[in-house]
């Protein structure tokens, strides 16, 4: 098994297997295992039609569950003989971890990693935000409305580099600090550069011919879209209510679902994403080989 590091060029290639897995999480996005390519060296290999991905934190090597058409125990089987001992293994929950822990769930401690929980919510829910429980999010929206004269704009050649000019602002009080940010702020430049190859949506919202908030997202599968990034500049806070409507009732209407992804164990994001109602709250795990085995 030859693993290579995750590139633009491979978006082809990995992307049939991705969508074919037919599962809710986020990390089966091409653009995501992609935009975090050098924070966590997400690698693949493809092996007798069958896909293999891992990744590297602190030099401790972390397999993702095979993905084709394999039966579980016999893709992990796999690797077991490539390294000659058991991996260490990132899950989510669905059919392919189902399939694992039957297989070999008595091998491993299973840790709930909660930070990494994917959000995900009705589409119709974000795009109406109908009922009681949408009654702040549509106050959020009068407000800004009455507040500003704005309008959104599709991402397209024409207004690229305002929207590059407000994730820089954005990504400016914040990417020094936290080396997760630096990766993403990257990432957000490397989506603007390749919109149309990598088949992503964006939208803006304008004021005085200035982005003030944008968002990027693109499809998992045929059932969820993903909401890869979502920002809106210091003093129009209220802005993230409006792109998050006006950007999901554009691009995601032909979805069941909306993925948006984890809250990265940050409290106030945390609130944010409970506070739109998640249908799903998608559990990922950490499994490592017991001690006895």
């Amino acid at each position: 098994m030859n693993f290579k590091k995750i590139e633009l060029c491979d978006k082809d290639v990995l992307t049939p297997f991705l969508q074919g897995a037919d599962e809710l999480t986020c990390e089966l996005s091409f653009t995501n295992l992609l935009i975090w390519q050098p924070l966590y060296n997400n690698c693949y290999c493809i092996a007798d039609g069958v896909l293999y991905l891992k990744s590297y934190d602190d030099s401790i090597e972390t397999f993702s569950l095979p993905i084709g058409d394999i039966d579980i125990a016999d893709g992990v089987k796999k690797i077991i003989d490539h390294l000659g001992y058991m991996p260490s293994v990132w899950a989510q929950a669905g059919k392919r971890f189902d399939e694992f822990k039957k297989h070999y769930g008595e091998h491993y401690d299973i840790f709930e990693s909660r930070n990494e929980f994917d959000y995900i919510y009705n589409s119709t829910d974000l795009i109406n935000l109908s009922g009681k429980k949408y009654h702040s999010k549509r106050n959020h929206i009068s407000t800004f409305s009455k507040q500003f004269d704005w309008h959104y704009e599709e991402i397209t050649a024409d207004n690229l580099e305002k929207v590059k000019l407000c994730a820089k602002k954005w990504y400016a009080q914040y990417s020094d600090k936290d080396e997760e940010l630096k990766t993403e702020m990257h990432g957000v430049e490397l989506m603007l550069d390749n919109l149309e190859f990598l088949n992503l949506d964006g939208g803006a919202i304008i004021i005085a011919d200035e982005v003030v908030a944008f968002s990027l997202g693109s499809k998992i599968n045929d059932q969820i879209y993903n909401i890869h990034t979502e920002k809106a500049l210091s003093g129009f806070d209220t802005a993230y209510a409006v792109i998050n409507r006006e950007f999901a009732a554009r691009n995601a209407q032909n979805y069941q679902y909306i993925n948006r992804e984890d809250d990265l164990g940050i409290e106030g994001l945390r609130r944010s994403k409970l506070s739109y109602k998640p249908q799903i709250i998608l559990p990922k795990y950490i499994c490592t080989i017991k001690e006895n085995i």
